[in-house]
């Protein structure tokens, strides 16, 4: 079927619905991480704890958001750029994670700060109106 002058394009909505929920499900443990990590250095001792469990939270989560990124792109014929920020996204939290073990502060901080800054951009990015447009072939 080809688009006419008189029907519009429909483009990845179901897609970018379940993409959108696992972002902003993502974006709200990223941003935590930093909140856990502060309690901690504030003298709560157990934040650490929480810390670390919520990255392997953040970790699943930003697998899940690879996967589903590509169902995105593939299946809805969503623009490809969410799937490369995507999978930047999830293999930087796994470096993240090795920083964070090995107590590389120098690093693990401003690494934070960036995964926190590309999560809340590309969830941003995924409620404009251009994320539901299906991408030119």
């Amino acid at each position: 079927m080809t688009a006419t002058a008189d029907a519009p394009v429909i483009g990845p909505r179901r897609t970018l619905a379940v993409l959108r929920v696992v972002t902003v499900l993502h974006a709200v443990c990223v941003v935590a991480q930093p909140v856990f990590a502060g309690e901690f250095l504030a003298g709560e001792i157990d934040a650490l704890g929480v810390h670390e469990l919520n990255s392997m939270v953040v970790s699943g989560l930003g697998v899940i958001q690879v996967v589903v990124a590509v169902v995105y792109v593939w299946g809805g014929h969503g623009r490809f750029w969410p799937l490369t920020a995507a999978v930047g996204i999830a293999l930087t939290e796994q470096l993240q994670t090795g920083f964070g073990y090995s107590g590389d502060v120098a690093v693990h901080v401003p690494l934070g700060v960036t995964l926190v800054a590309a999560q809340v951009l590309l969830t941003v990015w995924l409620f404009r109106e251009s994320a539901a447009r299906r991408r030119s072939r």
